[in-house]
C-alpha cells in the first residue's frame, strides 16, 4: 500500500526538480485548473483507510505499506523530514501493532535521522539514489546534488544499512534515465555499465537496490525530449545483469515483495522479481 503522504516536493523550480519526476509540475497542474488539492494527508484519514482495509482484508493479502512524497528541505507542519514521515508510522503503529512491514521512501538522511525512521516502526528504508552515473546525478538531480551531494549521498545509504541491516536498505534507481537525450549514454552497452558499477558498489555491501521503469512524463524536461523513454533491448538486458550481479553476491530477493518468480511481481515496482529465483509462496 502506497501512503502518499506530501504530494509537493521542497525541491521545488528548474534548478532544484529532478528532471524526470513530475510531482511538482503534477501540483501546478492542479492550481491552474483550480481543482482542490490536498498536499499534506492527515494522519487520522490515513489510519481511517488503514481501518477499512483491516477490516475487509481477511486474507491478509496486504502486507506493507509505504509512506512516500516529495523530499523535505526545511519543514512540514513544523517537522524535518524524518518526524514528518514518521509521525504517520508511529500512529500506524500504535493501531495496527506489527500488522504491516513499514517502509518509508525518503531522501539519505543522517544516521540520527535514520535512527529516528526505526524507532518509528519503519523497518524498511528506501533513500533513493536515482542514477548512478555523477555527471548524470548532477544534471538531472540537481536540488539532491545542491542539497547533499552525491557523494554523501552514497555514504549515507551505507549509514543508514547499520540501522536498518543491510537486507532492508533497499535504495531504487529509475531504469533508462541513463540513456534520456542529450546527456546520457549513446548506446545500450554504456548505460548498462554504469548502471551494472551501481549495482556491484550496493551488491556487494548486501544492500539490494530495487528499480522502476522510466515512464517519461510529458511535463517534465527529460520526458519532452524523450517521449519513447529506454529501448527494449536496455530493459532486458538490465534484468540480466540485475540478476547475475545478485546471483554472485550471493543475495537474495529484497524483502516486502512478495514471492519472486516468473509471473508473480505484484506492483509497478516489482517487475524485476520476475526475473529472480522461484521462492515458495
Amino acid at each position: 500500500m502506497y501512503l502518499t503522504a506530501f504530494r509537493v516536493c521542497q525541491y521545488f523550480g528548474a534548478k532544484e526538480e529532478c528532471q524526470y519526476c513530475d510531482i511538482n509540475h503534477n501540483w501546478r497542474q492542479h492550481k491552474q485548473a483550480g481543482r482542490p488539492y490536498t498536499g499534506v494527508k492527515p494522519v487520522d484519514e490515513v489510519l481511517e483507510a488503514l481501518e477499512i482495509i483491516e477490516r475487509y482484508d481477511t486474507d491478509r493479502a496486504s502486507q506493507a505499506y509505504t509512506l512516500t512524497g516529495g523530499s523535505i528541505t526545511s519543514q512540514v507542519d513544523g517537522l524535518a523530514e524524518a518526524d514528518f514521515y514518521g509521525r504517520y508510522a508511529q500512529a500506524i503503529e500504535e493501531r495496527f501493532p506489527g500488522r504491516w512491514i513499514g517502509k518509508v521512501v525518503a531522501q539519505a538522511l543522517p544516521r540520527a535521522d535514520v535512527q529516528r525512521f526505526h524507532d518509528y516502526g519503519i523497518r524498511i528504508y528506501h533513500p533513493n539514489y536515482e542514477v548512478w552515473d555523477k555527471r548524470l546525478f548532477e544534471l538531472y538531480c540537481p536540488g539532491k546534488e545542491r542539497y547533499v551531494g552525491r557523494e554523501e549521498w552514497h555514504r549515507r545509504i551505507l549509514d543508514s544499512a547499520e540501522v536498518f541491516g543491510p537486507g532492508n536498505v533497499i535504495p531504487n534507481f529509475v531504469a533508462g534515465i541513463e540513456m534520456a537525450a542529450p546527456h546520457g549514454f549513446a548506446s545500450v552497452s554504456e548505460a548498462i555499465d554504469s548502471t551494472a558499477t551501481g549495482l556491484e558498489y550496493f551488491m556487494s555491501r548486501g544492500i539490494t537496490p530495487r528499480f522502476t521503469t522510466w515512464c517519461p512524463e510529458p511535463t517534465t524536461p527529460l520526458g519532452r525530449a524523450n517521449p519513447e523513454g529506454a529501448p527494449l533491448e536496455y530493459h532486458v538486458r538490465l534484468l540480466e545483469v540485475y540478476r547475475a550481479t545478485m546471483d554472485a553476491n550471493g543475495l537474495s530477493s529484497p524483502p516486502g515483495y512478495g514471492p519472486a518468480g516468473p509471473g508473480r511481481a505484484v506492483f509497478s515496482v516489482s517487475s524485476f522479481m520476475d526475473t529472480l529465483p522461484a521462492t515458495p509462496s
